[in-house]
């Protein structure tokens, strides 16, 4: 029996404790981003459509759609930090909330004074999915953080 639990230990992936950590850390924020996206577009669907005018529902759109791109390339940064030292993958990681944040204020700015878009419809868009995001943001961080014993 040692013969084939060597074999088996040679043909099987090793895979440490710190990158099984990351990989359930990475799923956890995949299916709660997906969630979260399921239920803010669904119900912005619904509720849009029910009692929004179409330029608040077209600017409201836009700044959902800003968000969630925003907070997509902020989870790849994130993921390419994690092998980083400690206190760069922390300033990667807060860093990109920072940036995200202009970032918003300048399109925010744009979609006024180039598109016109409905102020409050973008505001409401944005809000609503900048802050769900980032709250699966921060949790996500949090368990990385937990998982590789910080």
């Amino acid at each position: 029996m040692s013969a084939i639990n060597n074999v088996i230990s040679l043909v099987k992936p090793h895979v440490s404790e710190k990158q099984f950590a990351n990989r359930q850390a990475t799923k956890f924020f995949l299916v709660w981003f997906s969630a979260v996206s399921v239920v803010l577009y669904g119900g912005a669907y619904l509720m849009l459509g029910a009692w929004a005018s179409p330029e608040f529902t077209t600017a409201c759109w836009f700044g959902m759609a800003l968000c969630t791109l925003m907070s997509a390339i902020s989870f790849f940064i994130t993921e390419w930090a994690v092998e980083l030292p400690n206190d760069v993958f922390f300033g990667v990681a807060f860093g990109s909330v920072v940036v995200r944040i202009f970032t918003a204020l300048f399109a925010f700015m744009i979609a006024q004074f180039a598109f016109h878009m409905h102020p409050i419809g973008m505001v409401v868009g944005m809000f609503s999915t900048y802050f769900s995001y980032l709250v699966v943001e921060i949790v996500y961080i949090h368990k990385k953080a937990l998982k590789q014993g910080f």
